[in-house]
């Protein structure tokens, strides 16, 4: 009994540590030695912030703050040409902004894990579920979309419903928006 409950239970959760084992964070996508390099990586990590890529549910101000840190360093090394070319508080400041951008990444990494203790319903014993950024985040985004549209219903065939309002191209008018 006791061997067929653990093989039970590797069998269940072998395919999520495989799932979780491919799926590696960059934990420092950002290392500044050379105008050079750090231009590739500026553009790799701008390319990743993009739709679909690793970096993709960057929050607004986390871009844009990336973005200003990633100048502000490019400046810093256009300057000096590398890194041990500089004077000592040049490569702090280097330093701090490379961390400090390195962190935001890692923060938006769409294959972090993000765990959370529940109780089911009808139990006491709270299970834990994990699941990456981008399983989190596209399934915010899923269920932001099915309930404008479940609203949009609504409206289009609710009680007095008016059919021109719920025409292709009139959403503004039919949930009430300018």
């Amino acid at each position: 009994m006791r061997t067929a409950t653990l093989l039970l239970a590797v069998a269940l959760f072998a395919p999520s540590a495989f799932a979780v084992e491919s799926a590696e964070i960059i934990e420092k996508p950002l290392v500044a030695d050379t105008p050079e390099t750090f231009a590739r990586q500026t553009s790799w990590i701008e390319q990743e912030m993009q739709l679909d890529g690793r970096y993709e549910f960057i929050k607004p101000a986390d871009k844009q703050r990336v973005r200003a840190l990633l100048d502000q360093m490019s400046n810093l090394l256009q300057r000096a040409e590398t890194v041990a070319a500089m004077d000592n508080a040049t490569r702090i400041q280097l330093f701090n902004d490379q961390e400090e951008v390195n962190g935001l990444l890692k923060r938006n990494d769409a294959n972090r894990l993000v765990c959370e203790s529940r109780q089911p319903t009808g139990s006491h014993i709270p299970v834990t579920h994990c699941h990456t950024y981008r399983q989190v985040e596209e399934t915010a985004r899923n269920t932001k979309i099915g309930m404008q549209q479940f609203d949009l219903s609504r409206v289009c065939n609710g009680p007095g419903g008016d059919s021109n309002a719920c025409a292709p191209g009139s959403h503004q008018r039919a949930t009430g928006g300018h």
